[in-house]
Formats: structure tokens, sequence, C-alpha cells
């Protein structure tokens, strides 16, 4: 599987120590992102394409965030994936 940003409405995301706050155009929602879901979604945000997983996983390991594992990754995937940040593809 592979990931990229949600084409459906832009997001703003503004960066507070190791957390995001991105806010959603679409639903008008604000959402506090942990160190985790916030070093996630700026690689996906920052890859030129569709990112997979593995590769989400490894760059997670080596930034030093080893509660990092593939059930959290998914896990991580999922919240952003509900609040319409990101789409799998």
């Amino acid at each position: 599987m592979a990931w990229t940003l949600s084409s459906s409405f832009p997001v703003q995301i503004a960066l507070l120590d190791k957390q995001a706050i991105v806010f959603h155009h679409g639903s008008g929602e604000t959402h506090r992102l942990d160190e985790e879901a916030s070093l996630i979604l700026l690689t996906i945000m920052h890859s030129q394409a569709p990112i997979s997983e593995s590769t989400l996983l490894g760059m997670a390991i080596d930034a030093g965030l080893q509660r990092v594992d593939q059930q959290s990754l998914a896990s991580i995937l999922g919240v952003l994936q509900s609040i319409q940040v990101v789409e799998n593809i």
C-alpha cells in the first residue's frame, strides 16, 4: 500500500515542538497530532510520490521513533485517513 496527501480538500499544518496542528478546510476541524503521527504526516507531505508503508516505517525508525512498529504505523495511518488528511492509493 502507498500513501499520499488527500486530494479532496487542502489542509494547513503548524508545527509546535514535536507536534503538528492540522486544520482541514473541508470539515473545518482542527486536530493535534502527537510526535509519531506528525512525523508520518510530514514525511507523506514532503514525498514527491506516494510512499509505501515499509518506507514510512524505516524513516520513523531512522528518526529515532522506537515506539513505531508495523501495528502502530497502521493505527497512525488509519487515524490520518479517518480525518481525511491522507489517502491510500
